[in-house]
């Protein structure tokens, strides 16, 4: 490896463990952003297996993370599942990490109607619909929506 290699492996590796200082990242976030970053692609997914090897990069960790992050926001399971698939983690993963994060989206759904609404009773349909809209859009099906609004 020449002296340049070595330096821009110096350079992305600082670049990742400052950006995992901040956040937890998946393999994919972190590889993109480390190649808008302009680090050769050879260096970038060399990294990327040596610092999931040492376990300060981990898919299942950050699904974990994740999952209690937004849903500590108030989304759910369908939105976070989503953005966990926009994220490069597969279908078995997001379950894992949503059964590890012990997330109630009963309770989630609950805390997000009673801020939003404060206890108000919905005076027609059409209002009925546009609370179920608003849940809907923050990622909650319809079995978590009929436990709040019948």
């Amino acid at each position: 490896m020449s002296d340049k290699d070595t330096d821009l492996s110096a350079k992305a590796k600082a670049s990742a463990m400052a950006s995992l200082a901040m956040r937890e990242h998946s393999v994919l976030e972190l590889k993109h952003k480390l190649l808008r970053k302009d680090f050769p692609e050879d260096i970038v997914l060399s990294l990327l297996d040596d610092l999931q090897q040492q376990n300060l990069l981990s898919n299942e960790r950050f699904a974990e993370v994740y999952w209690r992050q937004r849903a500590g926001k108030g989304f759910g399971p369908i939105k976070i599942s989503h953005e966990l698939q926009q994220k490069g983690l597969d279908d078995k993963l997001i379950e894992c990490g949503l059964l590890e994060s012990e997330v109630d989206f009963y309770e989630v759904i609950e805390q997000v109607y009673k801020k939003k609404y404060a206890g108000k009773p919905y005076r027609d349909v059409k209002e009925k619909a546009k609370r179920q809209g608003f849940l809907f859009r923050r990622g909650f099906s319809t079995d978590y929506i009929k436990t709040v609004l019948d």
